[in-house]
């Protein structure tokens, strides 16, 4: 959390850590990590597999045309770079090569052991970073001119002669997005995961929770970045334990700082996941040093974990804790449900004026917290245990001999100032247009805003120096998520997109902004369908023809020991 940004309790920023910190909480199971493994304990093989198939309409497309002989030698080769030849490396095998991929070849992305870049900070674990070779570097400038440019072909073109760089596939992955397009969103962010795989040090593990990459390095946001979208895809399609699984490996990296307050998600993936003891022990366990009791998500889900559990006195004592701490989730909460409260809380003074005193940061975190878990509060036996604390609360408040009721309300009043990066970043990637409104419109207005590294450190460190280049004049009226759109798009006009709604329903005076938002529309579709037809292009077409004829015959099995790590 940068500093003119922090809240004066730092809920989001972590305490000093200790040896404990590098507990079992944090490890995982490589075989958790995959979400085929969850959805065919939920659906069955044979549905998961349908599934798959429909959704790789690109390896359909591709090998229509191909040979059985050549189709065979592609996944001879694909199985042979992709296995893993030590244990370690085995167990950070999290993504396995698709068919349709292009053909892996190690290019310019390395990862060394490194040190903590404070000296001050707690050394509680084994450091890492990567880095670009002079090539990829190369690379790297020319993809940041054409963002700068908005030049979306001029990064297609980088793909097509290194489909497997890091950057482009965010940024295309993020526009696949924009256009609804997520089979080939997802497939993007995966091949970007699977480049850092292949590029592991020996030593690093994702899976012993030991092992952490520093934020502020730019070379290593991108794996930052990328696991956190992976984990929003995952999680759209019902994998919450796996979700939960990646928040663990994420969070691993860098617990002091947290740096995408992936902490906002945790909870969230333990109850969809049923995980109520796990999330109870992650509670206790972790809230002095992280001080999780200023964060209400964490208040108000380790009530509802120790509700699910059946232990009800402590779910009944720390729901009304949470109540008294952050009275305006129960307005939120209620709203989202459309549920209209009765009269004893609309006549609580303590629950309908407490929202006018909330800073704008305490409301983001606090209707990030219902945007995602009204649903877990819907049912009969929750809403009725939510109901009799909220009585139990207005009793405590009518009485008015609770210290907690004006402590509480002191700390709300002073020690959420405004937004902390970590969670203007965690908005922008949220992957949810809802989430995303909870962005402050004024945040850090003047920085260069790219979407595949969003409100960057202003204490960053870059491994190459790019060469400077003339300054785009960008319009000013753009809030963080117009400029978000203007990354993205070439020619993209925001407010003609925005308008385009009224002007079609007839809106007075509006025919040339509906012209200019079909256009703008109609850019949008034409795109996608450029996208597709690209990632298909760059797919199995793009093979080396004498590895191929190499491939003619099986692999031998025990030829395991060619690879070898940079």
């Amino acid at each position: 959390v940068d500093d003119d940004f922090l809240m004066v309790s730092n809920e989001l920023q972590a305490a000093p850590a200790s040896k404990e910190t590098t507990s079992d909480l944090f490890s995982t199971d490589t075989r958790l990590l995959n979400p085929l493994n969850e959805m065919k304990k939920k659906f069955g093989s044979s549905i998961v597999e349908q599934i798959e198939r429909e959704n790789n309409p690109t390896a359909q497309a591709a090998f229509a045309n191909m040979s059985a002989q050549r189709r065979r030698a592609y996944q001879i080769l694909q199985q042979q770079q992709q296995r893993p030849t030590t244990r370690i490396a085995k167990q950070n095998a999290f993504i396995t090569s698709k068919l349709g991929w292009p053909v892996y070849h190690k290019f310019g992305l390395l990862m060394k052991p490194s040190a903590p870049l404070n000296e001050t900070a707690p050394n509680t674990g084994n450091y890492f970073q990567f880095e670009y070779d002079k090539d990829y570097q190369r690379i790297q400038i020319q993809f940041l001119d054409f963002v700068d440019q908005h030049d979306l072909q001029g990064i297609m073109d980088i793909l097509r002669h290194y489909p497997y760089h890091i950057d482009s596939l965010i940024h295309l992955s993020d526009v696949s997005r924009m256009q609804d397009d997520t089979p080939t969103a997802v497939d993007l962010i995966e091949r970007a995961l699977y480049n850092f795989q292949q590029s592991f040090h020996p030593l690093f593990s994702i899976t012993r929770g030991e092992c952490r990459l520093e934020y502020r390095v730019q070379e290593n946001r991108s794996f930052f970045i990328s696991l956190f979208k992976h984990i929003i895809y995952i999680g759209e399609r019902g994998c919450s334990r796996t979700a939960l699984e990646f928040c663990k490996v994420l969070l691993s990296l860098d617990p002091i700082d947290d740096p995408l307050a992936i902490l906002l998600l945790f909870d969230y993936y333990a109850i969809r996941s049923d995980e109520y003891s796990y999330l109870i022990r992650f509670y206790i366990e972790q809230n002095q040093r992280l001080r999780l009791s200023g964060l209400p998500n964490y208040v108000f889900s380790v009530a509802l974990a120790y509700f699910r559990n059946s232990s009800y006195d402590q779910a009944n004592e720390l729901l009304q804790d949470a109540l008294l701490r952050f009275p305006s989730v129960l307005k939120y909460l209620l709203d989202k449900l459309s549920i209209r409260p009765d009269r004893t809380v609309e006549k609580c003074r303590f629950f309908s004026d407490s929202e006018r005193y909330d800073s704008n940061a305490l409301k983001s975190v606090q209707q990030l917290y219902v945007v995602r878990m009204a649903n877990e509060w819907k049912e009969k036996d929750e809403l009725d245990f939510l109901k009799s604390n909220v009585n139990e609360v207005i009793d405590i408040v009518e009485r008015n001999q609770d210290d907690r009721i004006a402590n509480y309300t002191k700390t709300r009043e002073t020690s959420y100032r405004r937004t902390p990066m970590n969670v203007c970043r965690h908005i922008v990637l949220s992957e949810s247009n809802e989430i995303r409104g909870f962005l402050p419109s004024d945040i850090d207005g003047g920085r260069t805003f790219y979407s595949f590294d969003p409100f960057p450190p202003r204490d960053s460190i870059v491994g190459f120096q790019r060469p400077e280049r003339p300054t785009l004049q960008v319009n000013n009226s753009y809030n963080s998520f117009g400029m978000l759109l203007r990354s993205l798009l070439p020619n993209f006009n925001l407010d003609n997109f925005l308008v385009a709604g009224d002007a079609q329903a007839g809106a007075v005076g509006g025919g040339a902004n509906a012209a200019a938002g079909e256009n703008d529309v109609g850019m949008l579709q034409a795109l996608q369908e450029s996208i597709r037809d690209f990632i298909r292009d760059i797919g199995v077409t793009n093979i080396d023809e004498n590895q191929l004829q190499q491939q003619q015959q099986p692999p031998d099995d025990d030829d395991e020991t060619n690879q070898e790590f940079d």
